[in-house]
């Protein structure tokens, strides 16, 4: 409660000095006479094919933002050089012809806005009628065979079919090096490593018009005769041959080199990996370069983090890379924080039956404290993992758990105070990124799939199946909109209640942010001798959830600093049937964001619009909480394990 009231106590100060700011701002009535021109804006008149927010970044002239316009104390970094501005002019002009447009005139004129010293430049532009491309022809050499087997393979005609120089479209030279880049990529992906591709445009300028010729010469098709390796320390060549799935003899293909490399990268045993093609005669045999560099065969890792939820937490794991110079991963792991303690050992064999695959052992132990039960459980897990690409992953496990679930008051009288029971299920998952790296852009979906009772071990028979699916989309350079939508249902072949750890919940610093960890949905009342105690949460067979958020960065005014705003929603229902009595629940809001070189810094702040009064600790007509029963207030550093 201290800690809410310091949060409570922070978050008054922040709208204090935000108040004083605009306060300063309104304020500003410095002199303006004597004071340096600077640009206060820039605008564009007469583009219709490129976009202003296209064309300011073509420039080196730059204009305040509104944060910047708000720092009355610093007016410095925008002064109006016009030499700089006729050099803008040079460079619009020249990135249109580059893209087609050769009659394109450019000019510029400054206007005060408002107050003398603020300058508005407007760059001002006639494009005229760019260049077409009125005919496309494709010129092979090679012999005949080797260009008939070119033209009829389907990856080829694709590319014909959608390359930037089709008949008809602007002639864009600056997209020159994009269109040999396809055509080298695909006939190097056919076995032909020498390939050369050259483009040649014949223009009429008084017509706007060109004829393109797209020139291939396919010298000799390539197989791999010896592969060289470097760097190697506690493997031998063929280990690494083997996870580069590379082999003499094989026709060269530039796709599986790429392929090969990244493999090698994404082994737990390597952190640096090349596949090059030294200096050689250009005839039919190939011979490759692989330059790599092993990770340290044992290290140790110690991670930490404060939450609102799970207070202090860390973790700690030891590794050992090389097991018996097979490149074998051994790992030990614990975790632990105010909720989990956690424990396991993991074996890793990397090599199934390809590059792709692996497979993990890995006995664990828990013990989970929630709001509603303690459990216990310790058990093994078998997982089968296929990296598909970089992009996509799946994996199927099996689970073997013994289980004992607790209530949390074992002195008050509830059904199952102790249930004692053991799991035997198979998972399935999936992941698929779009994006890469901690930059995410584009698709995420996360499909779960779970079915209890395999070999007769299982005291509950059931099927989970869930799904996350989320969507990053960049507004703008500092903008993004994140959005994600989560369901899930539990089917159970018998009548008797599920444990409290298989069912659904929803709320918390990731999910709801109106409610706090597990609260929003159906709940239970406890009382005591002195009447009502609280409320928890009872958790559910279906779950729907969902979360948007606007991300803005906030770097103008501290590196690192960002702000958002979301609205969430969702609801937890105890079965299916009940799903039409128990309408979705909403909670709006808003946080600030801090990148600080131990982690991600996050404090959100949600607000529940159509709170049910368990939410709101109203029993049998008596209110027995508070305004603050409406808020929710999550704290987070370090990383979420």
């Amino acid at each position: 409660m201290r800690l809410l009231g310091l949060l409570k106590y922070i978050c008054t100060i922040m709208l204090m000095v935000l108040g004083g700011i605009t306060l300063a701002v309104a304020q500003d009535v410095s002199d303006d006479s004597g004071r340096t021109p600077q640009v206060w804006s820039i605008s564009f008149e007469g583009n219709t094919t490129y976009t202003a927010m296209v064309l300011k970044n073509q420039i080196a002239t730059e204009s305040p933002g509104i944060g910047e316009k708000l720092k009355f104390w610093d007016k410095t970094g925008f002064e109006l050089n016009e030499n700089d501005v006729k050099r803008d002019v040079i460079r619009l002009r020249n990135y249109y012809q580059r893209r087609g447009f050769i009659n394109i005139e450019v000019g510029y004129r400054i206007e005060s806005k408002g107050k003398e010293w603020k300058k508005e430049v407007v760059f001002t532009i006639e494009e005229n009628n760019p260049i077409r491309i009125r005919n496309v022809e494709y010129l092979i050499e090679g012999g005949d065979e080797n260009v008939r087997q070119v033209r009829d393979n389907s990856s080829f005609t694709r590319v014909q079919n959608k390359h930037p120089y089709q008949q008809g479209n602007r002639f864009e030279m600056i997209k020159e090096p994009e269109v040999v880049g396809q055509f080298s990529d695909v006939i190097k992906n056919l076995g032909y490593a020498y390939v050369d591709v050259n483009i040649e445009a014949a223009i009429d300028t008084s017509a706007l018009s060109t004829d393109v010729s797209i020139q291939v010469d396919l010298g000799p098709r390539t197989y791999i005769d010896s592969i060289e390796v470097e760097g190697i320390e506690t493997v031998d060549k063929d280990y690494v041959l083997r996870e580069a799935a590379l082999q003499r003899g094989e026709l060269y293909s530039l796709k599986k080199l790429q392929e090969a490399q990244q493999e090698l990268f994404n082994h737990h045993l390597f952190r640096f990996a090349t596949i090059s093609i030294p200096d050689q005669p250009q005839d039919s045999t190939l011979n490759l370069l692989m330059r790599i560099r092993e990770n340290e065969q044992r290290s140790v890792e110690l991670l930490g983090g404060f939450g609102l939820e799970d207070k202090f937490r860390g973790q700690a794991s030891w590794t050992h890379r090389n097991v018996a110079h097979r490149g074998h991963r051994f790992s030990m792991t614990a975790r632990g924080s105010f909720i989990e303690q956690y424990a396991n050992i993991g074996y890793q064999f990397p090599y199934v039956f390809n590059t792709k695959s692996s497979f993990i052992i890995s006995p664990f132990g828990q013990h989970l404290l929630e709001s509603n039960y303690e459990l216990l459980r310790a058990g093994v897990t078998n997982s089968f993992i296929y990296q598909y690409s970089q992009n996509l992953t799946a994996s199927a496990s099996y689970e073997f758990t013994k289980n004992q679930e607790l209530s949390r008051k074992r002195d008050i009288s509830l059904p199952d105070t102790t249930l004692e029971y053991d799991l035997s299920s198979l998972q399935l998952t999936g992941y698929y990124s779009q994006g890469y790296g901690r930059q995410q852009e584009g698709w995420v979906i996360q499909p779960y799939l779970e079915s209890s009772g395999f070999f007769g071990f299982a005291t509950f028979n059931f099927q989970k199946a869930s799904a996350d699916i989320r969507r990053f989309t960049r507004l703008s350079s500092s903008t993004i909109l994140a959005t994600r939508v989560q369901g899930g249902g539990l089917h159970h072949t018998s009548s008797d209640s599920l444990p409290s750890n298989i069912r659904f919940y929803l709320g918390g610093t990731n999910s709801v942010r109106g409610w706090y960890r597990h609260e929003l949905g159906p709940k239970r009342v406890r009382v005591d001798s002195s009447g009502f105690d609280e409320y928890v949460p009872l958790g559910g067979r279906a779950m729907l959830g969902f979360n948007m958020e606007l991300r803005q960065e906030l770097g103008f005014l501290i590196n690192g600093l960002g702000m958002a705003a979301f609205l969430d929603g969702g609801q937890i229902w105890e079965t299916f049937a009940r799903i039409r009595q128990r309408p979705l629940q909403f909670g709006v809001g808003g946080g600030l964001r801090y990148q600080s070189p131990l982690g991600p810094v996050r404090v959100d702040i949600g607000y529940k619009l159509n709170p049910t009064d368990q939410d709101l600790d109203i029993y049998q007509g008596t209110n027995h909480g508070s305004v603050w029963n409406r808020i929710g207030i999550h704290f987070s550093i370090g990383q979420a394990f």
